[in-house]
């Protein structure tokens, strides 16, 4: 059995520079993963046989591979538990895990916890979305990641942010460039109008190199990246997909495509996880993306950061000023990147998929009759009930009832109480779970 000081959960950026800090204080860490390998999803490593090369900006190769092997030097203070997903905390404040390599359900009481668990795709819906070949662009990225293999026929990418930019520019240099970039947003219009403030905080030499690779990419294979556009509705037909879209200037354009890549931005992971605190008896930390969107370098930083905080708790003394300014300095940047990528809102027909665990659809929530709370549409209209409780669906139901004098914030689709567990779990690997454990097994 493993005993370790800290608990953390997630092994991408955030979690492996929240280990490798506590090593260089002297305290151990028990690593939880849900894969068979670190790097979260950002940082996702070819699997199989062979290699492949993945476009990647050469400022983030270098912070990954640094991060690498901080963690490989803190290894001795490390116990890795791969195949394993945190799934809530008991009432006497145990941690529990689901190993899935011992088919079990194990638990842990240590003396902090760092939630690092990444973040949320956020989708729109759109009449057709929940149709096969459409995917985020999240998945595709992770897909083609893992595989090394772009998917086969047609590729068009739509919606919103940066993300949509990063993966197009890989599939370009991949051999199969999407057929076009759809960008919802006007973000140039954006730079040109909101001034001085938006353009200082783009203008250092990481970001200005990144943007210009991936353009660069673009223009080699002739991938049109157009602004202002915005995907209605997706229909299957004999050859794949057709995407109907509109410009904001009323034009309208077909596409037929295999694969459509959907991306509206990214929200934190934060549905059903432990409050963060803060004191010597019960010290939970979250980092990361988790915590706030500020991607991979930042959430590096942030993991660091995490790892200090915990320290302090337990009694040392260190100084996080110079984390404290390089996450405030990706605040500024992300802070910008909102307002160039800012949209206004996809209202929903009535055909359109709104909770896609449970098929439900814009016509099912008119119907509704309801006095008027995030609960009672919850129990009664079942929005928020399914697999994913409300990740994907809470901010449109919200928006909905918005526009019927209903008001409550995303979270409140999930009530007052925690539903754990988090994730589906087995009934056999509730039934082995033994509460006198003191701690998980490690894989190492």
């Amino acid at each position: 059995m493993t005993r370790a000081d800290v608990l953390v959960i997630g092994a991408g950026p955030a979690g492996l520079a929240a280990v490798a800090e506590l090593a260089s204080w002297g305290l151990t860490s028990l690593l939880v993963e849900q894969r068979d390998q670190v790097g979260g999803a950002i940082y996702r490593r070819h699997v199989g046989d062979g290699s492949h090369v993945l476009l990647m900006p050469e400022h983030h190769r270098r912070r990954r591979d640094a991060l690498m092997q901080a963690y490989t030097q803190a290894q001795a203070r490390v116990s890795p538990l791969f195949s394993s997903v945190f799934i809530g905390v008991d009432r006497d404040g145990r941690f529990l895990i689901d190993n899935r390599s011992l088919g079990r359900v194990q638990s842990v009481r240590p003396k902090a916890v760092i939630v690092a668990v990444g973040t949320v795709e956020r989708v729109l819906p759109r009449e057709g979305w929940e149709l096969p070949g459409v995917v985020t662009a999240g998945g595709m990225q992770v897909q083609f990641k893992e595989t090394g293999q772009t998917p086969q026929g047609k590729i068009l990418l739509a919606g919103s942010g940066p993300l949509l930019l990063a993966l197009a520019a890989q599939l370009a240099a991949a051999g199969n460039p999407p057929l076009a970039v759809l960008e919802h947003a006007q973000p140039l219009a954006a730079v040109w109008w909101q001034g001085r403030a938006v353009f200082n905080a783009l203008r250092s030499w990481p970001h200005v190199q990144e943007a210009m690779l991936y353009a660069r990419e673009l223009w080699r294979a002739r991938v049109p990246y157009l602004t202002g556009w915005q995907v209605q509705s997706v229909q299957t037909v004999a050859d794949g997909l057709r995407i109907n879209a509109r410009h904001s200037s009323g034009l309208t354009r077909q596409y037929t495509v295999k694969h459509l890549a959907l991306h509206d931005g990214l929200l934190p992971n934060t549905t059903g996880l432990p409050g963060a605190v803060q004191r010597t008896d019960n010290c939970i930390v979250h980092a990361g993306d988790c915590r706030e969107v500020l991607g991979a370098s930042a959430a590096i930083d942030d993991g660091r950061r995490a790892a200090q905080q915990v320290v302090r708790a337990l009694g040392q003394r260190c100084d996080s000023d110079p984390l404290d300014r390089a996450i405030t300095a990706a605040q500024r940047t992300q802070t910008a990147l909102a307002r160039l990528f800012q949209t206004a809102p996809v209202t929903p027909t009535a055909n359109t998929v709104v909770c896609r665990c449970e098929g439900l659809r814009r016509s099912a929530f008119d119907q509704l009759q309801v006095a008027g709370s995030a609960h009672e549409l919850r129990l009664v209209g079942r929005f928020g009930m399914g697999a994913c409780q409300g990740r994907f669906c809470a901010h449109t139901v919200s928006a909905l009832a918005h526009e019927r004098g209903i008001d409550f914030d995303p979270a409140a689709i999930n009530g007052n109480v925690l539903r754990w567990p988090l994730r589906p779990v087995s009934l056999a690997a509730l039934a082995a779970y033994d509460e006198s454990e003191s701690a998980p097994e490690a894989v190492l």
